[in-house]
């Protein structure tokens, strides 16, 4: 009888573990995330190889790389701010995000984010930087704000969003006022404004010595939990304003050492400046690499370049300075970083009164034509680099093509919790393991805007200058499919090998071993859903159907073990058992239904779905249906418009039963008709398939 009871006690001790052990074997992440940062600012991808004097050097970031993994073809989801970063944190790729374009300072929807997901994970997370996604009344101004605005106004605040602590700027265009107190312009700690104690605070200086203070009192009070940082800087992004002069010496102007008692510091005491930095003068400390640099044509670097590499050095020490830390709080190899960009290289300025710079002094496009807002490489190929000590191979690369959706997935796995349905992106755990087989993941990108190509000398010649207007670019294996200037669906994409050919000098376009143009056609459409505030001259195009099938009646039903907060992805090689069944005949828990829907002839169709638990739709890898999110059991979740071709559409349904019998209802307006079930001849799987 005691040993049975000891048994019991044991198995419950073990399984207390196992839960504990589950979110804390998690590693920690900073995921760094730059404003305007090009490729061609980091040494290792271009300023190192460029022949002469006209360079600048990053041997933090250079030294980062030699102990991580470069992702050399990472991608950003738009070549702007607001899409980017709202794309990233939702995990959701241009074609399903609900902010697209140019919308600064919108609402960040009320659905699964980084935060909210990590949170549930078990971290602790932490959100410094740029947000520009809080939403409410304020909108993009050039004019001082602070007074008339309040961040309890704003519905999609961080801490709204899944984040624990948040300390920066709401609003878009605040961060680009490098010195906040100075630009008059309202940083935040949670919902207070703290300007007031922020003179002569440099923007780099200050969120990374928050950065570190969060870090530091999170390991002293819960050591045993992972955490999550989002640190966002708004260097190098314009206006140009440079650090103070407080610490500049010969050699350099960052506060020497690192970590729990060097570089950055934060200080209580803020009525003294909030840093350790905030002396001397302010916009004063050049950095001595570039501050008498003399170009090769024998005159002096312009002002604007010299800032900008003086920015782009103060990034490369607050780096340094934050992994200091990590080894001296002896979390260095549990710890992910990860360092990237929201999009290309700037080529404006102006802000702030300071300077216009123009990225042709120091080609910080690197390798690629276009910059910023261009969906030329340039534009959107981001310098990205991972560094996890325990895990990645130090010196590694990957030129697996990936995108900034891919990250919730990839967290999600290294979390030990599934990644949402919703979401767009795959895990790229393998890659950064080196173990494995990487699935490939969708890479796309829809933009618009009324600007042009640079028109630099370093770009090819019928680039140079080229009108944007309606944008759209997507990857069908290694081959891009890119177009610019849209005006309607049948515009051809040009078509580049952008492993082999990165400065897409090589149209391929009809060419042997390409994809086609209906290839490109068609998968832009199966990839994306119409957003009616963002009209796309290809939102009325008939998504194509499948060419011919062998099918038979009916779906496929695959059942998942587990409990689950969300609609998860659920991997196929996993499921508890497998059946084929005549419609929308579910079972208690978790299941996917798949097959196809047959389509019974071509027009605008809508579409709705009832269930008493949650569901998630897609047809093709177009995200039908959100009934996750914000779903009410039993209410009717509705589709929007999407214009199918008559034919076969490949359905995927991820559902999430809440009772038991479920009770799961499709639904569809056929043009011309009224909404009506679905009916069950109308389902499919390809013949041949066995249980």
């Amino acid at each position: 009888m005691m040993h049975r009871s000891l048994k019991r006690m044991l198995v419950f001790v073990w399984l207390i573990s196992a839960c504990t052990l589950s979110a804390a074997d998690g590693p920690n992440i900073i995921f760094i995330l730059c404003d305007d940062l090009g490729a061609g600012d980091i040494g290792v991808l271009w300023q190192n190889q460029r022949e002469g004097k006209q360079k600048f050097s990053t041997p933090n970031l250079d030294q980062f790389a030699k102990e991580g993994m470069t992702l050399s073809r990472h991608y950003c989801p738009a070549s702007s701010c607001m899409a980017s970063r709202a794309s990233l944190m939702t995990g959701r790729h241009q074609g399903h995000c609900a902010r697209r374009d140019l919308q600064f300072d919108s609402e960040l929807p009320n659905v699964h984010t980084l935060g909210s997901v990590m949170k549930k994970a078990g971290y602790a997370t932490a959100a410094i930087g740029k947000w520009g996604m809080a939403g409410g009344p304020y909108k993009l101004s050039v004019k001082p704000v602070r007074g008339d605005r309040s961040p309890e106004t704003e519905p999609s605040h961080p801490l709204l969003r899944g984040f624990d602590y948040f300390y920066g700027y709401t609003a878009h265009r605040d961060a680009h006022y490098h010195y906040a107190k100075l630009g008059n312009r309202p940083l935040y700690d949670g919902f207070i404004d703290v300007t007031d104690r922020l003179a002569k605070c440099y923007s780099t200086d200050l969120l990374t010595a928050r950065a570190k203070k969060w870090i530091v009192d999170h390991v002293g009070a819960h050591p045993e939990q992972p955490f999550f940082t989002y640190l966002c800087y708004t260097a190098p992004h314009s206006g140009l304003r440079i650090p103070t002069d407080s610490h500049l010496t010969e050699q350099d102007n960052y506060p020497e050492g690192g970590g729990l008692n060097g570089g950055v510091q934060w200080k209580e005491e803020a009525a003294k400046g909030q840093i350790n930095t905030a002396s001397g003068t302010i916009d004063n400390g050049m950095h001595p690499e570039v501050a008498n640099a003399i170009g090769d044509d024998g005159q002096p670097w312009p002002d604007h370049a010299r800032r900008h590499a003086t920015m782009v050095r103060r990034l490369d020490d607050a780096l340094a300075d934050l992994l200091q830390l990590l080894v001296d709080l002896e979390i260095d190899h549990r710890t992910m970083v990860v360092f990237t960009s929201d999009n290309g290289t700037l080529h404006e300025g102006g802000l702030d009164n300071v300077g216009v710079y123009e990225a042709d002094y120091l080609d910080t496009f690197g390798r690629y034509d276009g910059a910023k807002l261009d969906q030329w490489e340039g534009g959107i190929r981001m310098p990205t680099f991972v560094r996890w000590p325990s895990v990645i191979e130090a010196g590694s690369e990957s030129a697996a093509a990936s995108q900034f959706h891919d990250w919730m997935a990839t967290f999600c796995e290294l979390s030990g919790i599934p990644a949402p349905a919703v979401s767009d992106g795959v895990s790229i755990v393998p890659t950064l393991r080196g173990k494995g087989k990487q699935t490939q993941g969708i890479v796309y990108s829809e933009f618009a805007v009324a600007n042009r190509t640079p028109n630099y000398l370093e770009f090819e010649a019928s680039r140079r200058g080229r009108k944007h207007g309606q944008m759209q670019s997507i990857l069908i294996g290694d081959y891009k499919g890119v177009r610019v200037d849209i005006k309607d669906h049948q515009n051809n994409f040009e078509v580049y090998h952008t492993l082999n050919d990165p400065k897409e000098t090589t149209n391929l376009a009809g060419k042997p071993g390409a994809p086609t143009q209906q290839q490109f056609q068609a998968a832009v459409l199966r990839s994306r859903r119409i957003d009616p505030a963002v009209k796309r001259p290809y939102d009325k195009a008939l998504i194509p159907a499948l060419a011919k099938q062998r099918t038979r009646p009916g779906l496929i039903r695959r059942a998942y073990s587990g409990a689950f907060d969300w609609v998860p992805q659920l991997n196929p090689q996993k499921f508890s058992r497998q059946s084929t069944v005549d419609g929308l005949d579910t079972t208690s828990g978790a299941q996917q239904l798949v097959g196809y829907l047959r389509v019974p002839k071509s027009g605008v169709y809508h579409f709705e779905l009832t269930a008493n638990g949650k569901a998630v739709v897609r047809l093709h890898d177009a995200l039908l249906i959100d009934a996750d999110s914000q779903y009410q059991t039993g209410s009717n979740a509705r589709s929007g418009p999407i214009a199918l071709q008559a034919g076969l559409h490949p359905l995927r349904i991820n559902y999430l039963a809440a009772t038991d019998p479920s009770v799961l209802s499709l639904q569809w307006q056929v043009p011309g008709e009224k909404m009506k079930p679905i009916p069950n001849a109308q389902f499919f799987v390809k013949k041949g398939f066995k249980k």
